[in-house]
């Protein structure tokens, strides 16, 4: 988003525990849910020009699930991001090196994943 406003990265701060754990007509998440990114683009498309700053929500985990959204989504102040509402949030799957490295040029940030199926065993090491 700073890129493409060609704003200062820290100008642009939007508050993560609002984004995953304070989406309006949505039940509380937790650590333990998974989140995907077409469900952060629909936050910031619909909540943009409203997400608090990161210095006022910080990010307070929810490790066990059990904390009510009053306590998960309130605040030190009321100070939205100035910047989210003009950001333009939207995925398309980018299958080369070189059409990442296009599509950076083009618009900025280019957001990554590996998504980990339940069918993959899971690998321990002690050392």
């Amino acid at each position: 988003m700073a890129a493409a406003l060609q704003v200062d990265v820290q100008q642009c701060s939007i508050s993560v525990q609002a984004l995953f754990f304070c989406v309006p007509g949505r039940p509380t998440r937790s650590c333990e849910a998974g989140w995907n990114l077409a469900d952060a683009l629909q936050q910031l498309q619909q909540c943009g020009q409203s997400l608090p700053t990161a210095s006022c929500l910080p990010y307070k985990p929810d490790y066990m699930g059990d904390l009510p959204a009053e306590v998960l989504c309130s605040g030190t102040c009321n100070n939205p991001s100035p910047h989210a509402a003009h950001g333009k949030f939207s995925s398309q799957q980018i299958t080369s090196v070189w059409k990442a490295q296009r599509h950076i040029r083009q618009h900025g940030a280019v957001v990554s994943r590996f998504d980990v199926s339940k069918e993959w065993p899971v690998v321990c090491c002690s050392c």
